[in-house]
């Protein structure tokens, strides 16, 4: 099963708005993939949900618990981010719809892939 590191703007992306980032969060919570983050993107998650005027402190609280549930600190395969020099300058960081499609290629031929693309 595939490990993506996420950080904040794929979170925030999978919490707020229908896209691939939420297809992401639905696929680690079907157990297809596993999504692993740390304390540093939570806070900037958290802070960036604060700052939203049209979100209600019921829906920030739930979106920071569903995270809390999902997300936990370990070792990972890649980096899943939305940032472009981010991805130039990390090894093994893809975006989004590449980390989907690795997890339906899993899905298609029983077992892990192994390519970055």
């Amino acid at each position: 099963m595939a490990r993506f590191f996420v950080d904040a703007n794929t979170v925030i992306s999978a919490l707020l708005y229908v896209g691939n980032e939420a297809r992401l969060l639905e696929y680690a919570r079907l157990g297809l993939c596993e999504l692993v983050t740390n304390e540093h993107v939570r806070e900037e998650v958290r802070r960036f949900l604060e700052r939203q005027p049209t979100l209600s402190s019921a829906r920030r609280g739930q979106a920071m618990s569903r995270l809390a549930r999902r997300f936990q600190e370990s070792g990972c395969d890649f980096l899943v981010t939305g940032d472009r020099a981010l991805r130039q300058a990390v090894p093994r960081a893809i975006t989004t719809r590449q980390g989907l499609r690795r997890i339906e290629a899993e899905l298609r031929a029983g077992g892990p892939a192994t390519d970055a693309g």
